[in-house]
């Protein structure tokens, strides 16, 4: 009888840590991770940088504030990295990777040396007598004429920038940014900073160009498309009469006549839903 009750009561010992363990799993495996932005998320007590958790950030607080920068009430992170020098109080996300509280400037993450920089778009900065790209200083680059222009490039009154480099043959009395990387002056056409041979190229979105006779991305030539009927539908997505394109590559199983473009890298036809260019599997 002894041995029966001792067996019983063991028994229900095991059932009840059995329980217990089965509440932990499921409420660990109830808990909601919410993403933020920038590759930071939270649940409801803590926060992670692209899956790892970070030490010392206060979920209930803590939220993105673009350009990598995240914060909560008493630290500021970039890319998941406490910024040591940067007030939680009064931190606010500029643009492009900059960032100021009401003491300092960063850049990066990092707190930069002059106070007085302005960010002007596209990684670009100044201040009342220097150019910056990403906090680095643009040798001979005027300060009162410096403008951004989009897409990487910036000019002043004498000579055109992409992404902080000289871009050597371009006017900068003529030189306007169109879109996609490239951008033209009186004279020639560039792309990512660099003269194009094919001077007749029209920009038509998301990288794809066109001149009478060829369809390019990135400037590359693209084999077998019309350039009669080629258009650019979004997200990376081009068709003429008879093929679709996914950032210049043929996607096989779709059908031009009836594919469309949804949004977020989706796209359709009559009978697949592609994502990236791929068929998502039903």
């Amino acid at each position: 009888m002894l041995t029966l009750l001792y067996t019983h009561s063991a028994d229900l010992s095991a059932i009840e840590h059995h329980s217990q363990e089965s509440a932990k799993v499921k409420i660990s495996c109830q808990r909601k991770i919410t993403s933020l932005g920038g590759g930071y998320s939270k649940d409801d007590f803590s926060v992670y940088f692209r899956g790892e958790k970070l030490r010392g950030a206060s979920a209930s607080s803590f939220k993105y504030l673009g350009g990598g920068y995240g914060k909560d009430n008493w630290k500021v992170f970039y890319r998941g990295i406490v910024v040591e020098e940067a007030s939680a109080s009064s931190f606010e996300y500029s643009e492009s990777g900059y960032g100021k509280d009401s003491w300092k400037t960063f850049v990066g993450g990092k707190a930069v040396a002059n106070q007085n920089l302005q960010s002007i778009g596209g990684g670009y900065s100044k201040d009342d007598f220097a150019v910056y790209f990403r906090g680095e200083k643009l040798r001979d680059a005027s300060a009162s004429s410096f403008k951004y222009l989009g897409g990487g490039y910036g000019k002043d009154n004498w000579k055109v920038f992409y992404k902080g480099m000289v871009v050597e043959e371009a006017s900068a009395s003529s030189f306007e940014y169109s879109e996609s990387g490239y951008g033209k002056d009186n004279w020639k056409s560039f792309f990512r900073g660099k003269a194009v041979a094919n001077q007749n190229l029209q920009s038509i979105g998301g990288g794809y160009s066109k001149d009478n006779f060829s369809v390019y991305f990135r400037d590359q030539k693209i084999e077998d498309a019309s350039a009669s009927s080629f258009k650019y539908l979004g997200g990376g997505y081009g068709k003429d009469n008879w093929k679709v394109f996914y950032q210049g590559m043929v996607v096989k199983e779709a059908s031009a006549s009836s594919f469309e473009y949804s949004e977020d890298g989706y796209g359709k036809d009559n009978w697949n839903v592609f994502y990236r260019g791929r068929v998502v599997e039903r």
